[in-house]
């Protein structure tokens, strides 16, 4: 099969032909419907994580489903569609798996917090191939008329936002502010206006101003902000530091604030704003698969869309330098 390749750090990608990986008796084959570029790919072409290499990059895919391991529970079958979170392999033996459970499968490992677990993209091979191997317990059903295409960046950008506001854990219409208008904050800004949120968009980018006022009409934000302009920013409040720490002083007493990106030299926040507001830094990984599927049901009914531009995959040798252009909208994919 055809794959793109990570061979060497901070370099293009190559396009290989490698074997179509065989699956256990309790995995998923699935064929590639379309597979999206993240942040955290950068990250993994850049050597943050020292990845091993070569590898396939991506853990945003979405495929269907030709091939069904033995153990494998009978819901899942041969034609289906379905998206692939990264995270795979519960060991079922250490510590994250016997207390980080799901309160709702208290019998289930939470995959993501396993501590032998695999990451398609990022410890093994993800989803810039013909095919790529999946873990059911992290699968989630793909609604009908959600196209690969829009359905890719829900299995990273969606997933992190979906449960970013889950965490949130707001009351009723209140307010929630996005950070930062692109491939992740469109989708927060369409789920937080799904969920009956009033929403607010802000950037400094041409770019995202523009994407926001560009969602559905009935997932648009009441307001965007651009932070540059000095009017438009006091309507918020005057820009004071990089985007985390500022972030907090936008906030009203007793707010919460969930950080969603992971930057390698971490984040930074004021003392005076945490303490003085006794204010909450709360964080949030990936959706499992419960919450990614309450996620699907939101996309299909309110009909929430990303801007994604679409490369085929042997033209994809050169994504991370797509990704960095600074006028880029959206997600690629």
């Amino acid at each position: 099969m055809k794959a793109l390749r990570l061979v060497e750090y901070n370099t293009p990608y190559q396009l290989h032909e490698i074997p179509i990986p065989t699956i256990t008796p309790n995995e998923l084959l699935i064929k590639i419907g379309a597979a999206g570029f993240c942040h955290t790919d950068y990250q993994v072409y850049q050597g943050v994580y020292n990845s091993r290499i070569p590898m396939t990059p991506s853990h945003e895919p979405v495929g269907t489903i030709i091939e069904v391991g033995h153990k494998v529970s009978p819901e899942w079958k041969p034609g289906q569609r379905i998206g692939m979170l990264n995270f795979r392999h519960a060991c079922n033996s250490c510590n994250g798996c016997e207390f980080a459970r799901d309160p709702l499968r208290p019998d289930e490992p939470d995959v993501r917090f396993c501590e032998k677990k695999d990451m398609a993209g990022m410890t093994a091979d993800g989803g810039f191939a013909e095919y790529a191997v999946a873990d059911p317990a992290t699968c989630v059903r793909l609604p009908e008329g959600v196209e690969f295409e829009q359905a890719a960046p829900l299995m990273c950008a969606g997933a992190t936002v979906w449960t970013g506001l889950d965490r949130l854990e707001l009351k009723a219409g209140l307010p929630v502010g996005v950070i930062g208008i692109g491939g992740l904050g469109a989708l927060a800004l369409q789920f937080a206006a799904g969920l009956g949120y009033k929403t607010v968009a802000i950037d400094n980018r041409s770019e995202g101003l523009q994407l926001a006022r560009e969602l559905p009409e009935h997932l648009r934000p009441g307001k965007v902000v651009d932070y540059n302009n000095d009017q438009a920013a006091k309507e918020v409040v005057e820009f004071a530091g990089v985007v985390t720490e500022w972030s907090l002083k936008l906030l009203r007493t007793h707010a919460v604030c969930v950080p969603l990106g992971a930057p390698a030299e971490g984040f930074k926040f004021s003392a005076f704003d945490i303490h003085f507001k006794e204010l909450t830094i709360r964080g949030a990984l990936v959706a499992n698969q419960r919450l990614a599927s309450h996620m699907m049901k939101l996309v299909a009914e309110e009909g929430v869309r990303s801007h994604v531009q679409t490369i085929k995959l042997e033209e994809g040798m050169d994504l991370p330098i797509r990704y960095m252009d600074p006028h880029l909208r959206g997600r690629l994919v």
